[in-house]
């Protein structure tokens, strides 16, 4: 077990916490912007209504406490223990990340899904750019924050 004065010569933990609370507050906003957007938009009017899910408040709190799981607390621990050998730092290192992440994780998933599942090309395509901007945004908050 380590002790609470050998964890501060890892990462501070003041600056995680100021992390995850830019980030956080960052995707709160962005999430409820691009959620507006894609009900102006009806984007998910062409699938059946027994495939919908009723997107309320009870809805957007479990997609974001999901969203703020995966986009800022884990890279948020891991940019902590992991930026001093981090070739790339601030802004770079976060876009770096976010690239990395997207192109192996998202959007492998999300063709192959809709070769599987006919699903409309603009809620495919809206989605990837959301998660983009959620996941870009938050990786570039978290690593010009380390930067400072």
């Amino acid at each position: 077990m380590v002790s609470e004065g050998r964890l501060a010569e890892v990462m501070s933990i003041p600056l995680m916490i100021y992390c995850l609370v830019v980030a956080g507050v960052y995707l709160l906003l962005t999430s409820a912007i691009l959620q507006w957007i894609e009900k102006k938009l009806k984007l998910a009017e062409p699938l059946p209504p027994e495939l919908r899910e009723e997107t309320g408040f009870g809805w957007f709190m479990t997609n974001y406490i999901m969203e703020f799981l995966f986009y800022v607390t884990i890279p948020t621990m891991a940019y902590g223990f992991l930026y001093v050998v981090l070739p790339l730092e601030g802004i770079r290192a976060g876009i770096a990340a976010t690239l990395v992440a997207f192109t192996l994780g998202a959007v492998p998933f999300t063709m192959g899904i809709t070769l599987r599942v006919k699903l409309p090309v603009p809620l495919v395509m809206f989605s990837l750019l959301s998660l983009l901007i959620k996941l870009g945004g938050a990786l570039a908050l978290i690593g010009y924050l380390y930067a400072l």
